[in-house]
This record gives structure tokens, sequence and C-alpha cells, in this order.
């Protein structure tokens, strides 16, 4: 569990500290001067820009800090004698990747650079790759250089993995990337969203197969005025329906074959018909989307979903970690709770939720940088920080505001580590949780100034029935709150990572806005019954007949190039 929850905790907080690309800057000593005898470096400036985030921490700010005047930047100086210039400062991350675009395009790389997994992002790494701006990192992530290799507790993150994590960074068998690893981060569908309270009104029990699923939402429907059960939210089979994560198919995620080939899980026709029927099945019922007023083909907007859960409509909704809905449906209903159920496999198979690539930060040495082997010493140690019983760094608390899916700004509290870093990354339980207590108990003990400010403002908004804010942190921080719930799923592993993990191929960027809807809009008149079930044979068919089998074919050649390196 410690080596999951340190993975989680660095990802965004490394990007404050290694970040961004920048104009190429030359160390302070010219020359290369000599090791310290212990084996580290002298006194030596390293480049990186860094995006600054528009929430910015009122406690940080108040002790001091920056982002190069940190704890962890203390560490750094003292283990490695290395100190950072800035170059980028912005709040605005498209002007962020504009510049380091710019950069890029004029020949310029950083000491060290941070290239994240984001459309914004891939262009500068395909680009600083092109113009021959990275470094040949393969010796230090190999460990066959005796100037760095990983450690054992990277090793363990990197095994946990596979070796696709680097296949986004490997270029004509060089890995110009370290990545930073993020088991079950991004996972779309982890949990089923269902109120706690409509379960003990209807007298049943946390469901824990499809059938009993099946009953709540009936009992819902049956005894509950205006309510239905499940409401089927955004991004329809891409995002919002688990309901094709328990049947082992992720439509929209590429997986390999029992011939060792790539194919879109939409192609996996047998578990998804079988998804199909059960959503036609409870829609046949009445259990989703079915009255006039919730026309199915709403579906897709986040917006609605939303309101059919604050309106007292739906009581099932399937979700990621952090949902907004939550916080404004107590807010509108002080009574209404919710319990987070992990999603279950249906019978016969096995369970599959689909998380984004573990690799979602890749951080590369400019080719300039006399010491590229720092990136790999700079992730050692943090994550040999975050692995110590002793984290003296975990003390404060994190207020970020959070607009909502309804444009309502909320406030989101939750601890912090080194830096200021969002609530949905600080992930340390026994912290948190000893935490939580004494904001809870009212225990001041040891919380500086501008820390009491803050917890007077969120003791006054508790006692004054705002009780969201304490919904939102305890109800995910607590034992066997959201997130442990999340990290036993990735233990257990009931993970499914989508296979492909390069940049966009021409065929992507062509073919998926023409062949997806279709393909979506025959899956729902399947539900809808007004197609059989066998109708999606059919619209497969015409999914790889205009642009499914070319993006298939490119993916497949992708994918031998980087199996063989």
């Amino acid at each position: 569990m410690k080596k999951v929850l340190s993975i989680l905790l660095g990802a965004v907080m490394l990007f404050v500290v290694l970040g961004g690309l920048a104009a190429c800057t030359k160390p302070e000593n010219e020359g290369t001067p000599p090791l310290r005898e212990d084996g580290y470096y002298p006194n030596i400036t390293l480049s990186l820009a860094n995006l600054m985030y528009t929430h910015y921490d009122e406690i940080f700010n108040n002790l001091g800090w920056s982002l190069t005047n940190n704890a962890y930047m203390d560490l750094v100086k003292e283990e490695y004698g290395i100190k950072f210039k800035l170059a980028i400062e912005v709040n605005d991350i498209g002007v962020y990747f504009e510049k380091l675009m710019a950069e890029v395009a004029a020949g310029k790389m950083a000491d060290i650079a941070c290239i994240g997994d984001s459309p914004f992002a891939f262009p500068i790494f395909k680009s600083a790759n092109q113009n021959d701006l990275l470094a040949d990192l393969t010796p230090y992530v190999k460990g066959t250089s005796d100037k760095a290799a990983p450690s054992e507790s990277v090793l363990e993150q990197w095994e946990a993995s596979s070796d696709e994590i680097f296949y986004a960074g490997t270029f004509d068998g060089q890995i110009k990337t370290i990545p930073w690893v993020s088991d079950a981060r991004g996972s779309a569908n982890s949990f089923l969203y269902i109120r706690e309270d409509w379960l003990e009104r209807v007298g049943k029990q946390v469901p824990t197969t499809i059938d009993e699923l099946t009953d709540v939402m009936r009992a819902f429907k049956n005894n509950i005025d205006g309510a239905y059960g499940l409401v089927v939210g955004a991004e329809f089979m891409q995002g919002s329906c688990g309901i094709f994560d328990m049947f082992g198919v992720n439509p929209f995620y590429w997986y390999e074959t029992e011939e060792g080939n790539l194919a879109m899980g939409l192609t996996d026709t047998e578990p998804m018909k079988a998804a199909i029927t059960l959503l036609r099945d409870w829609y046949a019922e009445g259990l989703i989307n079915s009255s006039e007023d919730n026309d199915f083909e709403n579906m897709g907007v986040l917006h609605y979903t939303s309101q059919e859960i604050m309106n007292g409509r739906a009581g099932v909704h399937f979700g990621a970690a952090s949902m907004g809905f939550i916080q404004n449906t107590v807010r509108k209903n002080k009574d209404a709770r919710f319990v987070t159920v992990p999603l279950f496999a249906a019978d016969g198979y096995e369970l599959a939720i689909q998380t984004k690539s573990d690799a979602f930060i890749y951080y590369v040495a400019g080719k300039n940088n006399k010491y590229p082997e720092t990136v790999m010493k700079l992730y050692n140690l943090y994550v040999e920080v975050l692995n110590n019983d002793d984290n003296k760094y975990t003390k404060y608390v994190s207020s970020t505001i959070i607009e909502t899916d309804l444009g309502e700004k909320i406030e989101s509290w939750a601890p912090i580590q080194f830096a200021p870093v969002r609530a949905s990354t600080a992930f340390d339980f026994d912290a948190s949780r000893e935490l939580l207590s004494k904001i809870q108990q009212k225990d001041s003990e040891g919380m500086n100034e501008s820390t009491l400010n803050i917890l007077e403002q969120y003791w006054d908004g508790v006692e004054n029935g705002i009780t969201y804010k304490n919904y939102w942190t305890v109800e995910q921080y607590k034992e066997g709150g959201v997130y442990e719930q999340l990290y036993d799923l990735y233990e257990q592993n009931n993970y499914t990572r989508n296979k492909f993990t390069g940049l966009n191929l021409p065929s992507m960027d062509i073919y998926p806005a023409e062949i997806d809807p279709p393909l979506i809009l025959s899956v729902v008149a399947i539900i809808k019954g007004l197609e059989p079930v066998d109708y999606y044979d059919t619209a497969v068919d015409a999914w790889l007949s205009t642009g499914g089998q070319i993006m298939t074919d490119e993916v497949n050649t992708w994918w031998s190039s980087v199996k063989g390196s």
C-alpha cells in the first residue's frame, strides 16, 4: 500500500519541483566541477520552468516558501548541492505550453524538463525529439551507468506498470524520459455512488452483485416518488458508464489480443453486447433515464447528469473518486448521504476498471545538460522521502477553490505535502486521518496562525450547516473511504490500462470524430429497443471500414516498433 501511496503523492508535486521546459541556462560554475567526496554534486544551478498554479495555498505563501525555496528544495540542496533557476512562471496552462513550444521550436531546452500527458504537451515532446534536444537517459533507466541508477523503490513502481510506461518516450531504441508513475490515479469509473439515505429508506443493503444493484434501483423506482435509479452520465461508453468495466471491457481502450496484437475494446463484441443487453433491460424497466422527462439522448451531458442527482431523481451514478455533484446535492439536501461502492464483476466476467496511462508526466534532460543523471537522482530522492515512515513534511491543510460542473465555486480541504498540491493528490492516509481528527476536534496544537485562520473559517462553516465541506473531506479520507477503496482495487489488479501509450498517430487526428459518434448512436438505438443486440456487429463493421481498421493498423505498427526496442 505504501508504495502505491508514494506514487500518487508525488505526481503533481514533482511537476512543481522539476516542471517545464525553458531556455537553456549554463551552470553558475563554468566547466564541470568535480563531484563532492560523498559522490554528490557541487554547487550547480540547473534551469527549469514551471506552471504557477492559480490556486496557490495561503499557508504555503505565509511560510515564505516558493517554487525554488521550500522543504523539498532544501533537501535537494542538502543532498546534491543543486539549485534551480526558474525561467518561465505563468498561471495559464495554455500560455505555459505555448511558451514551451516556442522554446523548443527555437532549439532550446531546459536542463531538466517536464512534458506532461496532455494534448498540449505531447506535440512538445515529439518536437523536442525531432529537434534533437533530448538527452539519452537509457543508461540511467537501465542502471548501466555508474553515475545514477533507479532505486529499489522506483524499480518497484516501474515493475508494477511494465515496460509500456516507457513507450511514449522511446525513440529509435533510446529511452529519453523518466516517467512518473501514478497507478490508479486516473481511474474513470472506480465507484458506484449510491444514496445511502435512500438505501435505508427502502430497506436495502449496499449491493455487491449486478442482481443486487438491479434490485436496489428497482426499489428506488417503486418507493421514492419521481425517482428511477441509475443516471447514465457524461462521456457515455468512454467514461461514466462503468457497466462496461463490470464486463471486463473498455470500449475506447486498446487491449492486447491473444495473438499479441492491439485492438480497440469496442471490437471485443461478446462482452460489449452483454453489457449493452443489461443496459437495454434496465432501460425497458425504467430503471435508467427512461421517462419522457429524462430523454436518454441527454446521457452525454454532465450538467444534466448532476441535476438528476441533485434533484432527487437518480440514486445511483458511476463516477471517479471526486465527484462535484455530491457537494451540490448535500448542500441542497442536508439529509442526503452517499456511499461509495467499488465496482464488481458481472457473473462470468473479470472486472476491468479503466485507468489512464500509468505514466502521465515525463521528465527529460536537455541535451546540453552537463548532469543528465540528475533527473534519475532527483526521482530517487523524492520517492525515498515519500517512503520514509518519518515524513516530516505533512503538516498543513490546503484550501482549494474548485468550480463544479454547474459553475458553482466550492471549497475543498485536504492535507498538503512539501508544497501546494491539489486535494486529489494528498493520499497519506495516516497523516490525513490525524489531521482530520484535529480539525473535527478543533485541536489547534502545533498549527501556525495562517492555518488557524483557515480552520476557523472551516469550523464556522460546519457549525452554520455548510456540511458539504466536512463531507467532501472526511468521506474520502476516512478509514475505508473512497481513496482507500481505490488503492485496494489497484492491489487486487482490477485495473486495465490503455495499451496504446504513444503520441497521437496520423489517423487518430482524422477518424475518431467521424466514426465514434455513429457507433455510440447505434448502441443507444439498441438500448432503447429500436434495434436488436446483434445490430452491434453491424455497427462495429462500419466503424472498422470507415477508418477504424486504418487506426488499428497504425497502432500495431507502433506496437511492433516499441516492443522490439
